[in-house]
């Protein structure tokens, strides 16, 4: 159970640095150096990142060198949203742990059934 929960740890952290970036970036901070104190991180992690979102068609780079910019592609990043981020309300989150509790308590009581 802990890999599946690793992996979902690892994506949900990758999922806030787009999201930090995209909003930085919709906030008028376009510059890898102050993407890069927006993520406090160094400007080299920065580009990797800027260059993943860049490939998923989420921003799109404005000259070169020292004056590159960032911009946003709102068509794409709208598709982002909608299919990657899901909001629940309070009560919905709590019927869905809810749920997830009582199957590993099912799965646990197979498991020991089979010992």
């Amino acid at each position: 159970m802990t890999d599946k929960n690793d992996s979902e740890a690892v994506r949900s952290a990758k999922l806030v640095k787009d999201l930090k970036i995209i909003t930085a970036i919709s906030l008028g901070k376009d510059r890898n150096k102050e993407l890069a104190k927006v993520l406090d991180t160094d400007k080299s992690f920065t580009s990797k990142k800027v260059k993943e979102l860049e490939e998923k068609g989420l921003i799109s780079k404005i000259g070169a060198g020292k004056e590159t910019r960032y911009r946003l592609n709102p068509f794409h990043v709208m598709q982002f949203l909608q299919s990657t981020v899901v909001i629940m309300s309070k009560k919905e989150k709590e019927r869905v742990a809810k749920k997830d509790d009582e199957l590993e308590e099912k799965n646990e009581e197979g498991n020991k059934n089979e010992i």
